[in-house]
């Protein structure tokens, strides 16, 4: 079970998470994970640009459209998921689509279909891609364990929402998890814990390694039914 008391103090439970961070880390995973932090502020600042320019965004939307005809498949046209352990796109952070993409491709996510599919898109189509799902709107899936809500609202708000948003809407490249499916959260949360090697965060990690079955089925009821 998850030990509350570090979340009565958030900044001893930072501190926790940087040391965890710094232990299970290599001089190689450290360097990249600047390497990394340095492109996804690089990448902010070019869709910041693009979407103040209203003739260009509207352009890069609809040529991301055009690109998502596969995509529906699993992530549906609107953007919501038809398919089980698939997540919801409408409306996600376009900083951390595209930072998803490059980690499919890279291999610091490894799902067999994403990751084939992440190197035949250029970087530009990333982008166009994320902007088009970005500009969707995300509805609640709802599901989980009813009788946890409070619980999983306890759990988000004292370990999530230094990233994620008090609303849970994500912020600064991290990803939206108001509304994603229940399924998919609790599947994406169990392999940061359980480390099985299909993704690779050691920030997210040293969070879900504290986090029982039923604090993971909490937390995801909880954001799956947050608007």
């Amino acid at each position: 079970m998850l030990n509350m008391d570090l979340f009565k103090h958030p900044g001893l439970l930072l501190l926790i998470i940087a040391s965890v961070s710094t232990l299970t880390m290599s001089p190689t995973m450290a360097s990249t994970m600047e390497e990394d932090l340095s492109l996804r502020s690089a990448l902010e600042q070019r869709i910041a640009t693009i979407t103040k320019d209203p003739a260009l965004h509207k352009k890069m939307i609809r040529e991301g459209r055009d690109r998502t005809v596969l995509c529906n498949t699993c992530h549906g046209k609107d953007g919501m998921a038809i398919r089980p352990l698939t997540p919801n796109l409408a409306g996600q952070n376009p900083v951390y689509i595209v930072d998803q993409f490059q980690r499919f491709g890279d291999g610091r996510r490894n799902e067999y279909l994403m990751s084939s599919l992440a190197k035949t898109f250029s970087e530009e189509d990333k982008i166009k891609i994320a902007l088009y799902y970005s500009e969707m709107k995300m509805l609640s899936s709802g599901g989980g364990n009813a009788a946890l809500l409070q619980e999983g609202e306890k759990l988000f708000k004292e370990a999530c929402i230094s990233c994620h948003g008090q609303d849970g809407r994500g912020q600064e490249g991290y990803a939206r998890l108001a509304g994603q499916r229940y399924d998919y959260v609790v599947k994406m949360l169990k392999e940061f814990r359980d480390r099985t090697g299909k993704r690779i965060n050691v920030w997210m990690t040293s969070v879900a390694i504290r986090l029982s079955d039923k604090d993971i089925e909490a937390v995801s009821t909880y954001l799956a039914n947050l608007k």
